[in-house]
């Protein structure tokens, strides 16, 4: 075991949800942005001309899916920077849930794609899961000088 390893407290029941919630964002997003670029294909879509906003905002989603499920794991080793990381890519998740919504006010799965986000960032800022980062930094050694 490496010093890393052994200076990292053991995350809290929560961080593990949430971890695993990361995942199942990520997947999510990758569902739904699979779902867009397919629609682009759908005859309203090609009768408007909005093929090209449409593979865009799937092509972000996919990207954003794929970003989020790398950075779970840092979670899970307590780094600031994936959860910082994780929080700026489930508010984008939430931004192309909200443009998507926007654009069509019936796609209620959109809507229902935007509670693990928020149950993620809620968790990894309040309460233990603050604590277990906080505790993390201060247990982790200095840089060497």
């Amino acid at each position: 075991m490496s010093d890393e390893t052994r200076s990292t407290p053991r995350p809290p029941k929560r961080i593990i949800a949430v971890v695993v919630l990361t995942y199942l964002a990520g997947l999510v997003d990758i569902a739904l942005g699979v779902l867009l670029v397919l629609a682009r294909y759908d005859a309203e879509v090609q009768r408007e001309g909005e093929q090209l906003p449409v593979t865009l905002l799937g092509a972000a989603l996919i990207l954003i899916g794929l970003l989020t499920i790398a950075m779970a794991s840092g979670l899970t080793r307590a780094r600031n920077s994936a959860r910082i990381f994780v929080t700026v890519l489930m508010g984008l998740s939430l931004a192309t849930t909200a443009l998507d919504l926007v654009r069509d006010a019936d796609a209620i799965r959109s809507a229902l794609g935007a509670i693990v986000p928020v149950a993620v960032i809620l968790v990894l800022w309040t309460g233990r899961g603050a604590r277990y980062f906080r505790e993390a930094r201060s247990t982790r050694p200095g840089p060497s000088a």
